[in-house]
């Protein structure tokens, strides 16, 4: 195997696929990248955990086809620090690899590329285009109430779905939930999977890397494939293609708990009120980060008190015109929902002191986001 690669397309593909490569796995293979020539100009790098699965193509001079496993984090490295030029990559007799940049030269040890496990394959299964900035917003407003418990799958990632209209994303970890809904222009896919939460990430990396290549000029729009095929959902990017083993577990029928008539709404300037929470969870239980919300006519005022550190409370001017009430939050969930919005006003729902609150923006953004969060004994 031989070939000459600039050093900015080789640490392209690297950058996507070595965070994916598994060094904690009983299977030495796992953190290692697979290199192949695919063809006469293409270099294919891929890793996997067994349950993602990243594969880049880039161009290549090729000399020799061949394929090697090679140190995922090594190579990087490797790679990164390289000077500003052409790179030579050899290998040579047990799978040893020679790579050569300028006056530096390295020689890494590598595995027979047929001993890397496969990755799943999207084969023939239609690909639909979706805006990426849309799923990307999908992501940003629901990652947080995510679970990072693998013990409990069915919260362990985000619902993703499509019924024709809209696609839309839904988390919980069973304090707060969240959902977020785009319209899909012209296309008619309907689909429903539950993508594990490392799965999310990859894509949000995917979706990243896509827009940036936009801002450089590199792609025509900034948009992801979906495709899902045997258990596996495929995301497609420019030379990118990222695979997840779905979740085989049911998502909580969410929309029973999202509370549909509340009976009080709040209406204050989001800012504020992130600013308010902050200053005054300053005193509230490190555990807990439990704060009491008040509401009068008029005002909404935001108390903590901790018999060991303090307390603290400030009023601010809300629009509101009903009944009194006291409910108690964690101040950072309610953080959370705020600062996935960038939305001048936001309303906050309520009903009484044991019913949830539901946030959502005040405007026309309404129906596109809701954040739902338990109250609390304070």
């Amino acid at each position: 195997m031989e070939l000459t690669i600039s050093k900015r397309n080789f640490l392209r593909g690297l950058a996507r696929t070595h965070g994916v490569a598994d060094r904690k796995s009983s299977m030495p293979i796992l953190s290692n990248i697979l290199l192949t020539t695919e063809s006469t100009g293409t270099l294919r790098r891929a890793a996997t955990d067994q349950s993602r699965g990243v594969t880049a193509t880039v161009e290549a001079e090729v000399t020799t086809g061949g394929s090697v496993a090679v140190a995922a984090r090594t190579l990087f490295d490797i790679v990164k620090n390289l000077p500003e030029g052409d790179v030579k990559w050899t290998v040579g007799a047990n799978n040893a690899a020679e790579i050569r940049c300028g006056k530096v030269k390295y020689k890494i040890p590598g595995m027979p590329g047929d001993d890397f496990p496969p990755l799943p394959s999207p084969g023939r299964a239609d690909f639909v285009e979706l805006d990426a900035d849309s799923v990307g917003d999908l992501i940003g407003k629901t990652q947080y109430s995510m679970s990072t418990d693998d013990t409990r799958p069915h919260l362990a990632g985000a619902l993703f779905e499509g019924d024709g209209k809209l696609m839309r994303m839904v988390t919980t970890d069973g304090h707060r939930l969240s959902k977020a809904e785009h319209k899909l222009d012209g296309s008619m896919l309907s689909f429903t999977m539950l993508v594990p939460n490392k799965g999310i990430g990859e894509l949000k990396r995917l979706i990243d890397d896509a827009k940036s290549e936009q801002k450089k000029g590199e792609g025509e729009g900034a948009s992801v494939g979906v495709a899902t095929t045997g258990g596996n959902a495929f995301f497609r990017g420019k030379d990118v293609l990222l695979s997840v083993k779905l979740a085989d577990e049911q998502f909580p029928p969410y929309s029973k708990v999202i509370p549909q008539q509340q009976t009080k709404r709040v209406i204050c300037a989001r800012t504020s009120l992130i600013d308010s929470l902050r200053r005054i969870s300053l005193v509230s239980s490190d555990k807990s980060g439990g704060v009491r919300l008040t509401l009068e006519p008029g005002t909404l005022k935001i108390v903590s008190e901790n018999p060991d550190v303090g307390e603290g409370s400030e009023e601010l001017d809300v629009d509101y015109a009903g009944d009194a009430l006291t409910v108690g939050f964690n101040a950072r969930y309610i953080l959370d929902v705020l600062g996935a919005l960038d939305d001048d006003e936001v309303a906050l729902e309520l009903s009484g002191e044991l019913d949830p609150g539901v946030l959502k923006p005040a405007g026309d953004a309404a129906a596109s986001f809701v954040g739902v969060v338990m109250p609390m004994r304070i």
